[in-house]
């Protein structure tokens, strides 16, 4: 089990550390920034409130925030809309001026593993997914944080690295955390 001072160093060591790193040194060395973090655990463990936190930390753009099932939608095409409309601001700074922070919650509602059932709208929103941040115009400029207590659900090709490949547990607190708590309210 890793305790939150080891899980925030992780967050810093894969995430933003590369992000420190001058853009042309990062280009002669074949680096990639990382594009997406996936934090899982049980509810009420503290997974949107470490996302927040990661968004007033990073010098990026007002974060979009959203409730996964939010982006979906029962007219044909509109839910993939809802995905890009997402990516939308990182697509159009070409310049890559600004890191752009998408936080989204309950993703296992948008991410089920696909082809398990005859609704293809799962299919075509992972789909969509996977182009928007590791498709053929793939966005350097792009931190896509989500959060589900649910990982056994999500299609495996969103995890894989150049997706969402940073995956951290956030568990229940144990003693000394609990009593951190309490003490602080």
């Amino acid at each position: 089990e890793i305790n939150k001072l080891k899980q925030f160093e992780i967050i810093f060591r894969r995430a933003f550390s590369s992000r420190l790193i001058p853009e042309k040194i990062l280009k002669n060395l074949g680096i990639n920034h990382i594009r997406g973090l996936m934090l899982y655990g049980p509810a009420g463990t503290g997974k949107t409130l470490i996302a927040r936190q990661i968004g007033k930390i990073l010098n990026c753009e007002e974060p979009k925030i959203v409730n996964g099932p939010s982006l979906l939608s029962k007219y044909q095409g509109e839910s993939e809309e809802n995905v890009r409309k997402l990516f939308a601001d990182a697509i159009a700074d070409t310049q890559n001026k600004k890191l752009h922070l998408i936080i989204c919650d309950e993703f296992d509602a948008l991410a089920k593993k696909r082809g398990n059932s005859s609704n293809d709208i799962n299919d075509k929103i992972v789909n969509q997914f996977l182009s928007m941040i590791d498709g053929p115009q793939s966005l350097n400029n792009i931190l896509l944080i989500c959060m589900t207590n649910r990982k056994d659900l999500l299609d495996d090709a969103i995890m894989r690295p150049g997706r969402l490949e940073v995956q951290i547990e956030i568990t229940l607190p144990d003693e000394k955390g609990r009593f951190d708590i309490l003490t602080i309210h």
